[in-house]
């Protein structure tokens, strides 16, 4: 997978969540947000557009293909977790610059959570 960080992110109150996702196992790309729309759930959550999604609400996304992930999205009803990576280099806004941090946590190194299981299944732990 390269490096990168891990990093959990948190939504809730249902959808839209104002973000665009791209890829999938059809198109032999990993799944990406591709687009963020302003002033939105996603854009508050810390969610940057790149980000790799490895999860949603703790379903694995690596073999899923595009129309999966979009009926996975369209079962959440009320609470969206994501487990995303985000290469180092990416140009996104710095932890402090976000608007809600509490909806980010930040992680780098091995992660003791719940995606802790899903990460060293992916050896990335």
């Amino acid at each position: 997978m390269g490096t990168g960080d891990f990093i959990c992110i948190s939504m809730t109150g249902g959808a839209p969540w104002g973000f665009r996702l791209q890829g999938g196992k059809e198109q032999k790309q990993p799944l990406q947000v591709a687009k963020i729309r302003s002033q939105s759930k996603a854009s508050g959550s810390g969610l940057c557009e790149g980000d790799e999604v490895v999860s949603i609400n703790g379903n694995p996304c690596a073999d899923l293909t595009y129309p999966q992930v979009i009926e996975l999205m369209e079962s959440v009803t009320d609470s969206l977790q994501m487990l995303i990576k985000r290469r180092w280099h990416a140009p996104c806004l710095s932890l402090e610059d976000r608007s809600h941090p509490p909806f980010l946590q930040h992680r780098r190194g091995p992660i003791s959570r719940p995606g802790a299981t899903l990460l060293s299944q992916l050896g990335a732990s």
